[in-house]
């Protein structure tokens, strides 16, 4: 008989079986050709440094800050390999690394800073001996000499156009007075850190400018403010350690609108007090109005304005208590239209926007830069309450992905995440007027629609390219929209598919991004006789929240955006935190948070085929993969709370492990039998979440990578074959095993094993599941293997050799009779939880 109650999660050992593998740093690294010009090549090296060295110490002379130190130079290499090279031999700082794909191959582009004038002259000396064919050893032996200057194509400083930032290019230099960002190169060090302000502050003061508040420091980047005019401002942009010059962040501009829903008839059921152990969850945003009647007794713990100038904690905009409504209540739709007001989860809000009283919308204070208010915020409600679980629905939309470095709010937060041992959700940002389609038909019409989310102006903004934070696009909930006069509206985008505003991946490397979707409005178009244009605020087709004011009577607004989507995952990630506590009797980890949340995701069977069907005008391979364009445009798909506990037909199992690098885990989990013959729908979900360290300056960004994937019946001298090939091999490739061992998990380990949450899924209908039933030698049940690896991409910069990590199994069997839940209990290795 299936229990009514909740069932624990599973939790599961791996096998003993682990083995470190000697693996190479660069596997896939190209060798180097040799030249055959290298007296000219040496001459052409040389007169491109001199030339270099003398204009950035002509700038620093009139700066009056010292020649030499810190001095960076962009050099551009044919093999990543020289990175270490240049590193060790001479002591530079390598304060950045970018791939440059360029028509035949790719090569990379290396920001190099010289500690001081002797480095900068051994560098020159071992250039001359390379000039000569020498096999003297200076610094470098014979042949890594040859191949460091074999490799390097050119040597240049930075220009002052390289230097401008995304706004300043586009708006251009304002007039008299104005605030600009600055970010500045450095070594990671604290003594790099105090070199670097040293010869800004110098510089400053020579200028007669001053920073506005104290550098923020990161791991690859020191961020500032200061006021300038236009002769300071093109000073700064010749100074070589700034990276980056430009004004400052706007937030993404959302709407919202008034929809005609009545109070609710009764609320007695959210006036309920809530205890400490309730789920709690920081909104972090433009302040709440916490005297909302959905809002009281007890639901904000606490209101902290961090420095918007405002003088209250009072949310002025209305964004803010928007994002705060989903976050406490989950699905506002449903409360509307049920009555059933029941608020799930407790909230601290973190004031970091103010309202502009001009444009109504929610913008950062001048005078702070973004990524110290986000840290400060997240920090102290971490510290004082014990926050672990964030909703950041803010976006930089100037900042827009174009592949490349990492950006610096995106690090921040990932570093945080890391750190704190939290999970930090993100929206991953709208384009506020997306193109307007063309077509002769409604369905050419959405098709047309669909096809520009993929476009490139629909591409990820900071801080939705962070590889640790849950990143949140947006769907559609309704398509439905309100006939109001005379002139029709045409809702383009089918329920539950991409809104046309959301923005759409990949991340850096590759990574899927954004990780979920939720619902967050979208826009339909409307024909005005021979004008098409979009309507933002349709009452049906938006996502529904609180106002931040009631005095006319109204408790409800309609908003549209990723905003509005973050906090559904955000609600989610709360309940899940709270639940495995209570199974586990311990704060559970963010990576296992993650993990659940990602396990509990499906992309709708008619959203999937809708995505594949689309069109990417900039995919110019042959077979363009259709799959991508889903893990795009829905990551992984729409989380759902059925996570929370286990039951009779659904069971997860779940190991929090530490893997060493360069090494594999092994977990065997006998399948009941009965799971693959029976006569129902049934699914394998297996998700896997890791948070390495980052740099912004590396071109891998995550220093691990992790990955895993699923055989079927392998025998014990099949895994000890696995374990031979990856002593030997370079660590980058899974074995080969017979294909009668193969799974057919989606998508392809290969597709998504840059990112640090992974999800793959096994699925067949009523007659389907004997592909997984193969039992191997000496057993009597079939068996599924699960082999997860893990490879360093570069140095953890504290010295580990370890990387944390949860893998979540979810076994789901429509027939609700089965009992699969104890079938399984007793088929797999575990540690003993008890019924709730």
């Amino acid at each position: 008989m299936a229990s009514l109650q909740p069932l624990n999660h599973i939790e599961i050992l791996r096998e003993s079986i682990s083995k470190r593998v000697r693996g190479k740093n660069f596997p896939n690294a190209p060798r180097v050709q040799p030249r055959s010009n290298r007296v000219e090549h040496s001459s052409y090296l040389t007169k491109q440094t001199n030339s270099s060295i003398t204009s950035i110490n002509n700038i620093r002379a009139d700066l009056g800050i010292t020649p030499n130190a810190l001095l960076v130079l962009e050099f551009k290499v044919l093999s990543v390999n020289q990175r270490e090279i240049l590193r060790r031999a001479f002591g530079v700082s390598i304060v950045e690394e970018t791939e440059i794909n360029d028509t035949n191959a790719s090569n990379f582009r290396l920001l190099v800073q010289f500690p001081n004038s002797e480095v900068l002259k051994n560098f020159e000396i071992e250039r001359q001996l390379y000039s000569e064919d020498s096999q003297t050893r200076f610094l470098l032996p014979y042949a890594q000499r040859r191949d460091l200057f074999d490799a390097l194509e050119t040597i240049r400083d930075i220009s002052a156009e390289d230097r401008k930032g995304p706004r300043l290019k586009f708006h251009g230099i304002p007039e008299d007075w104005f605030l600009i960002d600055i970010d500045l190169w450095y070594d990671g060090t604290s003594n790099g850190f105090y070199q670097t302000e040293g010869l800004l502050k110098v510089a400053l003061n020579n200028l007669n400018a001053q920073l506005i508040q104290d550098l923020f420091r990161t791991p690859s980047l020191l961020l500032g403010k200061v006021r300038v005019n236009t002769f300071i401002l093109e000073k700064l942009l010749q100074l070589d350690i700034i990276a980056q010059v430009d004004l400052p962040v706007k937030a993404s501009n959302e709407e919202s609108f008034d929809i005609s829903s009545e109070p609710p008839s009764d609320i007695q059921s959210a006036n309920l007090p809530l205890d400490q152990e309730f789920p709690l969850a920081v909104v972090i945003d433009s302040g709440i109005f916490s005297g909302h009647p959905l809002l009281r007794e007890g639901i904000v713990l606490e209101e902290y304005d961090f420095g918007t100038g405002e003088e209250t904690e009072t949310d002025l905009n209305g964004h803010g208590t928007g994002v705060a409504g989903i976050v406490v209540y989950g699905d506002i739709s449903q409360c509307l239209s049920t009555e059933n007001w029941v608020p799930k989860v407790r909230i601290c809000s973190a004031k970091v926007l103010k309202n502009d009283p001009i444009w109504n919308t929610p913008v950062f204070p001048e005078n702070y830069r973004p990524e110290k208010l986000l840290e400060d915020a997240i920090r102290y409600y971490h510290e004082h309450r014990g926050c672990r679980i964030f909703n950041l629905s803010i976006g930089n939309t100037d900042q827009i992905y174009n592949d490349g470095r990492q950006f610096s709010w995106a690090e921040t937060l990932d570093n945080l995440s890391r750190e704190l041992d939290i999970v930090i959700v993100v929206s991953a940002g709208n384009v506020i007027d997306p193109l307007i389609p063309e077509g002769n038909t409604r369905n050419e019409l959405k098709q047309a629609a669909r096809n520009t989310i993929l476009s490139r102006n629909h591409k990820l903004i900071d801080p939705g390219t962070a590889s640790i934070c849950l990143v949140v696009g947006s769907i559609a909930r309704r398509e439905d929209s309100r006939i109001l006069g005379a002139f029709p509206r045409i809702p383009i985008t089918p329920r539950q598919a991409p809104s046309v505003f959301t923005r759409s991946g990949f991340g850096v490397n590759g990574t899927v991004k954004p990780d979920l979707v939720a619902p967050g409005g979208s826009f339909v178009l409307q024909q005005m006789g021979s004008d098409t244009r979009w309507v933002k605020n349709d009452p049906n087709i938006g996502e529904p929240s609180f106002r931040n004011t009631i005095d006319d009577g109204r408790w409800f607004s309609g908003f549209y955006g990723t905003s509005f989507s973050a906090p559904h995952v955000t609600h989610i990630c709360a309940l899940i935190e709270d639940s495995l506590k209570k199974q586990l009797g311990r704060l559970p980890s963010a990576n296992l948070v993650r993990a659940m949340a990602v396990n509990s995701a499906s992309v709708p069977n008619n959203i999937d085929t809708w995505m594949r069907e689309a069109v990417d005008e900039n995919d110019r391979r042959a077979q363009p993969r259709k799959q991508e364009y889903v893990l795009r445009t829905m990551g992984y798909g729409i989380p759902s709370e059925s996570i929370l506990w286990s039951s009779d037909n659904k069971v997860t199992l779940f190991a929090e492990e530490i893997l060493p690098l360069n090494s594999f885990h092994v977990f065997n989990l006998r399948i009941p039998p009965e799971f693959l013959q029976g006569k129902y729908n049934k699914m394998i979900s297996i998700s896997l979440a890791y948070d390495p360290p980052v740099r912004l300056s590396r071109k891998n960004y995550t220093s691990n990578k992790l990955w895993f994937e699923v055989y079927r019946g392998l025998t014990a001298m099949q895994l000890e074959e696995f374990r031979r090939s990856r002593e030997t091999g370079d660590g980058d490739e899974l074995p080969k095993l017979p294909d009668e061992c193969k799974t057919n998990f989606i998508p392809g380990y290969q597709t998504i094993q840059n990112s640090t949450v992974q999800l793959r899924k096994w699925s067949k209908g009523k007659n389907g599941g004997l592909d997984l039933f193969k039992i191997p030698d000496g057993q009597e049940e079939p068996f599924l293997t699960i082999l997860v690896a893990g490879k360093e991409q570069f140095p953890d910069p504290m010295g580990a050799d370890t990387q944390k990590y949860s893998l979540v199994v979810t076994f789901y069997a429509e027939d609700e009779t089965i009992e699969l839940y104890s079938k399984i209990q007793t088929r797999v290795r575990t540690r003993i939880r008890t019924r709730v």
